[in-house]
């Protein structure tokens, strides 16, 4: 009996060592199967890899929180533009400033400086104009653009009288085939040619009612203003400098460049109250049959100075050009 006893004593003893082995044999297994813990985190929980991190982050001002590197790239390149930006705006706001001071000045001394204080007329140049134009409705009158079509026909009419072709082809006196008359001049345009660079801008005078041929735009009480062109007066300019050492630009010009007094600008003032030289050049036709057109160019001081004579003529179906007279080639 007693050894019975014993046997099954010694067997639940094996069982329960042999089930405390079977546990610790386990365990070792568990622990290299799984991470351990860090422990760090003893007393708190772990944060999982999705959190996101708290709005009110400081890193996340530019970005959102649940960006990648991708978003502080992004947040990097928003703080460079709003810098450049900012730039942008403080450079175009220097310009404004310097701009709307030079208008301010200019206007504040031409208006109301010399228009309004010193009740004298001002210009304000705008932009660069072309030394060719076309003369005014005033500057025909005073040149009398008419007088100068009527002298050009003259003037063409000794040239074509003179030539051996015309006198074999059309005879002498010239007659008009269809009206049987003397030709006349069928179209003619007149233009001017400054001799120093323009420049076009506004007029500015005082409202006081003083003479003028002129077309104004007026502001009561204040002032008046129209828009109109003139010239540079380098050589003026020039001339005031050289006057001030013992010299003159004629003086200088007869050393360097005698063709330029002589054969240039130098005398040519054609507009009557005008103090700065120019050419007055003109083009004209004159027809003398159906298929015979005339066309000369010339250029106008005190009398009409013809440059070219050309005839153009209908041969065979074909225009055809003859060259009757040059200035360079007599």
């Amino acid at each position: 009996m007693t050894a019975v006893c014993l046997v099954s004593r010694t067997s639940s003893l094996v069982a329960r060592h042999s089930g405390q082995s079977l546990v610790l044999l386990r365990r070792p297994v568990r622990w290299l199967t799984t991470n351990r813990e860090d422990p760090r985190y003893v007393f708190s929980k772990p944060p999982s890899k999705t959190e996101v991190p708290h709005p009110n982050d400081g890193k996340y001002f530019f970005s959102r929180p649940d960006d990648t590197k991708k978003g502080e790239y992004r947040g990097s390149n928003v703080l460079g533009q709003a810098i450049l930006q900012q730039r942008r705006r403080r450079r175009r706001q220097l310009l404004s400033i310097i701009f709307v001071g030079v208008i301010g000045s200019i206007l504040g001394y031409s208006i109301g400086y010399k228009a309004l204080y010193l009740r004298e007329q001002s210009f304000i140049p705008l932009f660069p104009a072309s030394r060719i134009r076309k003369l005014s409705a005033r500057d025909r009158r005073r040149i009398d653009a008419g007088k100068v079509q009527l002298l050009s026909q003259i003037r063409v009419l000794e040239q074509l009288s003179q030539h051996e072709m015309i006198k074999e082809d059309y005879g002498v006196p010239l007659r008009d085939a269809s009206t049987n008359e003397t030709p006349e001049v069928q179209d003619f345009s007149i233009w001017c040619e400054d001799q120093d660079p323009c420049v076009t801008g506004i007029v500015v005078e005082p409202n006081d009612g003083r003479p003028s041929s002129h077309q104004w735009y007026r502001i009561p009480f204040l002032f008046k203003w129209r828009l109109t062109h003139r010239p540079l007066s380098i050589s003026r300019t020039i001339n005031s400098i050289l006057e001030g050492i013992g010299l003159s630009t004629s003086d200088l010009f007869q050393v360097v460049a005698p063709e330029k007094v002589y054969d240039s600008f130098k005398y040519e003032y054609p507009i009557q109250d005008d103090d700065h030289s120019m050419h007055i050049w003109f083009l004209g036709e004159m027809k003398l049959d159906n298929d015979s057109l005339v066309v000369y160019k010339g250029k106008y001081h005190v009398d009409v100075k013809l440059e070219q004579i050309d005839l153009l003529r209908k041969e065979n179906g074909k225009l055809v050009r003859y060259i009757l007279y040059k200035e360079n080639e007599r």
